[in-house]
Parts: C-alpha cells; structure tokens; sequence
C-alpha cells in the first residue's frame, strides 16, 4: 500500500513542477522580455508544452509502476521508459526546446541596429547524459533482476 501511495504522491509532484508550473510560467514573464525572446528565435509557448507533455508521460509512467508488481517485465519497461525519458527532458532543455539540436542552439539578438548571434554548443553535456541514462538502464535491470530471482519461492530459480 505505501508503494501506491508513493507513487501518487510522486505522480502528482511531477505534476506539478512539470505541467503547472511550465503552464503559468508565461504569464509572470514580462511582456517586453517575452517579445525579445520571441525575436531571439526562441519559442516559450514550444518549449513549455513540450516540458509539459514529457510530465504528463512521466507521471502516468510513474503511476504505472507503483501499481504494477516490482518483479513484472511491465515493472521493467516502465523504468527503462522513465529513464529514456528522462534523456529526452535532458535534451530538451539543453536544446533550448529543440530536440532536434541535440544540445547545439542559437540565437539571434537585434537591438538599436546590432545584430548579435549566440551560438551554445552543449552536446558534450548531452553525450554524458546519453552515458548516464545507458548505465542507470543497466542498474535497473540488474535491480529487477536481483527483485525477481529473491521473490522466488525458495529452492526454486527464478525463470
């Protein structure tokens, strides 16, 4: 009972650092810093939706695992999909909402008749976090792996 009750409490944390927030973040921006990022090239109404439907996936996914039993392939799938998708929030950010970039962005800045182009190459970041997802989706497997083999009924192996 305390893993469901965990998870909603997790689901609904997740909720709301990553859907309410993203979703009234715009209005508390400024009008003429919103209208200066927007001329940058940078899109706020984008990169708030897609950090709000990569919360409503993470959510649901970690919902899904704390009703499901521990030692269930779906248990198994749930974490490596909540890992990759923590990949995906990596890049989003790091991309300044363009996932396509992967870490690499730019941005293009006019003001009084200056022109000014930004460029931030991150990739190297996104490298390490594609590096560390991979390893956590092995502990994960090797955790559920220890899971199962001890929930079976002693003097039987585990399948």
């Amino acid at each position: 009972m305390a893993n469901k009750t965990g998870a909603v409490i997790s689901a609904v944390i997740t909720l709301i650092l990553f859907v309410g927030i993203p979703y009234l973040l715009p209005d508390y921006i400024p009008p003429d810093l919103a209208a200066q990022i927007e001329q940058s090239g940078f899109n706020i109404a984008d990169f708030t939706n897609q950090i709000m439907m990569i919360g409503v996936v993470t959510a649901a996914f970690t919902l899904i695992g704390g009703f499901v039993n521990p030692t269930s392939v779906i248990a198994l799938l749930v974490k490596i999909a909540q890992a990759g998708f923590s990949l995906v929030l990596i890049v989003v950010f790091l991309g300044a909402g363009n996932i396509r970039s992967l870490g690499y962005t730019t941005f293009d800045v006019a003001m009084e008749g200056v022109h000014n182009s930004i460029a931030m190459d991150l990739r190297v970041f996104v490298y390490i976090s594609i590096g560390a997802i991979l390893l956590k989706i092995i502990q994960v497997y090797l955790e559920w792996n220890e899971t199962r083999i001890e929930a079976a009924p002693p003097g039987r192996i585990a399948p």
